[in-house]
């Protein structure tokens, strides 16, 4: 768990909509909630539900994790 924790403690450089997505996972928020949520904020250029699971892909990548949960705790130990 050390060598996990050592390997994603630099904070890595996030877009608005990742930022928003982030916060939106947070709040326990669904994919179909958070395209829903972007359907509806006209700040953002978001249409699809297919759209919000690419952009989570892309988190997952960018963190080097595979499910949200691994996300989830990345992002977590990045925010203390």
């Amino acid at each position: 768990m050390v060598i996990f924790t050592l390997k994603y403690k630099r904070k890595m450089e996030l877009t608005t909509t990742e930022k928003k997505i982030i916060a939106l996972l947070k709040k326990g928020r669904q994919q179909a909630e958070i395209a829903e949520y972007f359907r509806n904020n006209e700040s953002f250029n978001i249409n699809s539900q297919s759209s919000v699971e690419k952009l989570i892909m892309g988190l997952k990548k960018k963190y080097g994790v595979k499910t949200m949960f691994q996300l989830g705790v990345v992002i977590g130990k990045l925010e203390k």
